[in-house]
């Protein structure tokens, strides 16, 4: 029997799932609900702490029961049960550094105990405020698992068979979760270099899962795809977690192309909602290629596409005017689908490299203040889904979710939408994802950008509030223009066009790019409003400041 102390957390009810799955028998009981004397009549052979709020001190016995049962019982602990084993032997839980709710992390591991045959890194789920603070780990205690910054993610006691993990294995989106609690049910040894041919108490059969690890799919393809297809077509929502789990199955190849044509299909017929929208995208986040510099002022200036309007790439522009006022830019985009030059496509034609590797971009985002994100490079698995895309022929959600996963996490956005429907949902789907504060626009003659030929619908999001409205450029004291003075061209035209915007032609061109850019340098705090965002970015062009942001990438990419 398998003792899972409940630290009043719904996550229990994901690991008690889970460890049902694999033929345990459990019993659950809250932290304040038992008498250590009880415990020991139930004689547990291995004992799981799950998460929680709060802290070590504040979960009723569970530190205790780390404790009472060291030594004599395998215990494994998981992100508040996690801290309660280091707090328990002498470790401080400290505010962690970088908060993570519901973000994905890759871990790095030393390969042992938990981790036996699980490759590292891989990508896990983090919910948490708090950390163990790794200076004060007693000598007995080793850490197991790291972020790319240090943080502690996994220990293990050096004499006893105990271990802990800070992120969660129970989570949809966690890699290889059920991996590492077959290795704690096998009690595979910390100096096992394979996995343990038996299981504990397993299974007559494994059952299928929608978040098995990436490798050959089953003839047979997904289920969970299967009964997503059934609830969708009879106009059933999807949670958040089902999407999710779709969208894992899609990424991995284990959907075949005919579901997920189908699942596509139903749910534009359906008609996506904002727990889908969130759900595909968390997922498509955390199979991507992941960004990290270091400076946390980031916006993304990135807009769906789809609009019909043949207009020259405004956002790019916008990018380096914002770049150009000193606000660091993780600019995320893609080459033409729908238009005859897409913002990778334009970039090329400026001389910029866009094989940069995910470190080099990091870099040039940290010291210039602008780098591109090709999605082509940094969201590989998407080649799985490509084909279904192509021959469908049709606009689907995955028209959407490109720049709502932007691979270095910008906690600011300008986002522009085809539809003006789009903007309050897309807007509460960066609010379900953390984004702290975003502009989703739609703009006066179908522009996926902010305007300046009419009014532009925007839904802004702001620590976690949505509300909308609209922007009149002529209160800014923006001319309009005629339509035809924004058209593009090619790429190299394009191109042509952007440089003569950044040496500061005045005219239609450069009013448009200067007010998308006011407004992102107003969603990365840049600015506090509208007036003073578009005299900053005029001056980021009339001083050469935004051109010389275009000169410094081009020259960078190439190193």
């Amino acid at each position: 029997m398998i003792l899972v102390v409940d630290n009043y957390d719904s996550f229990t009810y994901n690991l008690v799932q889970y460890l049902s799955e694999m033929g345990q028998k459990l019993t659950v009981l809250r932290n304040d609900q038992f008498t250590l004397d009880e415990i020991e009549r139930l004689s547990p052979e291995r004992i799981v702490l799950s998460p929680g709020p709060g802290t070590p001190e504040e979960a009723g016995l569970t530190v205790e029961v780390v404790r009472r049962f060291a030594g004599r019982v395998p215990i494994l602990g998981v992100c508040l049960g996690h801290q309660a084993i280091g707090y328990a032997f002498g470790a401080e839980v400290v505010r962690a550094p970088r908060l993570m709710h519901g973000k994905t992390s890759p871990i790095h591991h030393d390969g042992k105990g938990l981790f036996t045959g699980i490759p590292s890194p891989f990508q896990a789920t983090r919910y948490h405020s708090l950390i163990l603070r790794k200076e004060t780990l007693p000598a007995c205690i080793q850490i197991t698992a790291t972020t790319d910054q240090g943080e502690v993610m996994g220990i293990r006691h050096r004499d006893y068979p105990i271990e802990g993990v800070q992120f969660h294995p129970e989570a949809i989106l966690t890699q290889h979760g059920k991996e590492l609690l077959w290795n704690f049910l096998a009690g595979a040894p910390a100096n096992a270099e394979a996995r343990p041919p038996e299981r504990v108490h397993p299974p007559a059969a494994r059952p299928a899962s929608p978040v098995a690890p990436t490798g050959a799919a089953p003839e047979q393809g997904s289920p969970a795809v299967v009964d997503a297809v059934r609830k969708a077509t009879t106009g059933m929502d999807l949670t958040r977690s089902e999407a999710a789990a779709l969208m894992h199955a899609i990424m991995t190849g284990e959907a075949t192309p005919a579901q997920t044509a189908a699942l596509l299909t139903a749910l534009k017929m359906k008609g996506e909602r904002v727990d889908e929208i969130t759900g595909f995208t968390e997922a498509m986040r955390s199979h991507a290629i992941p960004v990290r510099p270091q400076r946390p002022d980031l916006v993304d200036t990135c807009g769906t596409g789809g609009d019909g309007t043949g207009t020259f790439n405004i956002s790019t522009a916008a990018a380096f005017v914002v770049a150009g006022a000193g606000l660091g830019v993780a600019k995320h985009g893609n080459r033409s689908v729908s238009s005859p030059c897409g913002s990778a496509d334009v970039l090329e034609a400026l001389g910029i490299n866009l094989k940069m590797t995910p470190d080099r971009v990091a870099q040039a985002i940290d010291e210039i203040g602008v780098g591109f994100l090709f999605a082509q490079a940094f969201h590989p698995a998407m080649k799985n889904v490509a084909s279904v895309r192509r021959e469908l022929g049709i606009r689907t959600i995955f028209n959407i979710l490109g720049p709502l996963a932007n691979p270095a996490g910008a906690p600011a956005q300008l986002l522009g939408v085809f539809h003006p429907a789009l903007t309050e949902i897309l807007a509460r789907v960066l609010a379900n994802l953390g984004i702290r504060r975003a502009f989703v626009v739609h703009g006066h003659g179908g522009l996926d950008e902010i305007s300046t030929t009419g009014e532009t619908l925007v839904s802004e999001v702001r620590d976690g509030d949505v509300h909308s409205y609209r922007i009149d450029p002529t209160a800014l004291g923006f001319r309009p223009p005629h339509p035809d003075e924004l058209k593009g061209r090619d790429a190299k035209g394009n191109a042509e066009i952007l440089l003569r915007v950044l040496d500061g032609e005045p005219g239609a061109r450069r009013d448009i790019v200067v007010l998308n850019a006011a407004v992102a340098l107003v969603a990365g705090g840049k600015a506090p409003d509208l007036e003073t965002g578009v005299a900053l970015a005029q001056e980021s062009i009339d001083s050469g400041a935004a051109r010389a942001k275009l000169e410094a990438l081009r020259r960078v990419s190439h190193q």
